[in-house]
């Protein structure tokens, strides 16, 4: 994926970052970050820098992705918005 299609693409999810709330599961994409397990976070919220903080069920770690390695149509399915 080029730089162009790529920030084209963050500027559609934008509008998922207002709808989603503290709490809500979201799924990291397949063809991103292959060697994190799992694959489910739980979001927390939107970081200064433009990144999100995700943390794991436990509670006990959390770490920040950009906003292209959530899948958000998987996020959008799961709602039902699609």
């Amino acid at each position: 994926m080029n730089k162009v299609t790529r920030v084209s693409e963050q500027k559609g999810m934008r509008p998922l970052l207002k709808s989603i709330s503290p709490g809500e599961h979201v799924k990291l994409r397949d063809d991103t970050l292959r060697h994190v397990r799992p694959r489910e976070w739980i979001f927390k919220r939107v970081e200064d820098d433009g990144t999100i903080l995700l943390v794991h069920e436990s509670g006990g770690f959390g770490w920040n992705v950009k906003i292209d390695q959530i899948d958000w149509e998987a996020y959008q399915k799961e709602r039902g918005e699609k």
